[in-house]
């Protein structure tokens, strides 16, 4: 998972987050799931450590001072991999298929 994070953090320093990815279109579906429950894991991670090593409190929200450069990489790669989830899903709908697998339809993408 780690290389897979590595193709995609150069792929978006070099194109738009808008545009398909190569390194996430190449997945199954199954693949994609895991890449999804991945990032998103790690990115809580970093989010936590962020705000364990130097936090506040202002006007009620939490001001993470801290591991920056992890939580905005974790950050773009969870919009990638979102966006490509929501690309297969409406694909799914247009061409009246159903997904691969199911738990992509229990997946909050709003």
């Amino acid at each position: 998972m780690n290389s897979l994070l590595s193709n995609l953090a150069d792929e978006l320093l070099a194109q738009d987050i808008t545009e398909p990815s190569a390194v996430l279109g190449s997945l199954s579906d199954h693949e994609l799931q895991a890449a999804y429950d991945f990032v998103l894991e790690h990115f809580a991670l970093e989010l936590l450590i962020g705000a364990d090593k130097n936090s506040d409190w202002s006007d009620g929200n939490l001001v993470i001072d801290a591991n920056h450069g992890p939580i905005h990489l974790l950050q773009t790669a969870f919009y990638a991999v979102r966006l490509e989830v929501q690309r297969r899903m409406s694909s799914y709908n247009v061409y009246g298929l159903l997904p691969s697998i199911k738990s992509f339809s229990s997946l909050n993408l709003d």
